[in-house]
């Protein structure tokens, strides 16, 4: 015997998108994001992030309890490789964030302009198969012997 189910169409919370939205600023305010970011990250990543915002950093410990040979941008930087996001002051964490971004525009800045140029050997070889296409040995050697001076 078949038995008949009613259809119950799917509730939808108006407020979904707003929720979603506030658990990001939750995690952003708490710094649970850099957090993440941070603990993802290696030694050496972390060093060159925090060489990048090493002018703004603020140690873990108060200057007055860190000897004066260790109280420079590239001492307290070493010492907060290994330090946990949560440990740190509100500045240094911002200044890390700061940093990060930076870091994150300047990389897709670099990838982007990478893409949208080309080669300067593509129209050297190009020029290459058309004096070939056109049975001009000598042409289409020129422009193989610019290829191989480029790429020396």
């Amino acid at each position: 015997m078949a038995s008949v189910h009613a259809i119950r169409p799917e509730v939808v919370d108006p407020r979904a998108g707003f929720i979603a939205v506030r658990e990001e600023l939750r995690r952003r305010t708490e710094n649970r994001d850099l957090a993440e970011v941070w603990a993802a990250m290696q030694p050496a990543e972390r060093a060159v992030v925090l060489r990048s915002a090493a002018q703004t950093l603020v140690p873990a410990r108060p200057l007055n309890e860190i000897p004066a040979n260790e109280r420079t941008p590239e001492a307290i930087a070493n010492t907060l490789t290994h330090t946990p996001i949560e440990w740190m002051t509100p500045k240094t964490r911002e200044a890390i964030r700061a940093a990060i971004h930076r870091m994150s525009s300047y990389a897709s800045r670099l990838r982007d302009g990478m893409r949208s140029e080309s080669h300067p050997s593509q129209a050297l070889a190009a020029s290459a198969r058309l004096a070939l296409e056109a049975g001009d040995i000598a042409a289409a050697q020129h422009y193989l012997k610019l290829i191989e001076q480029n790429a020396e």
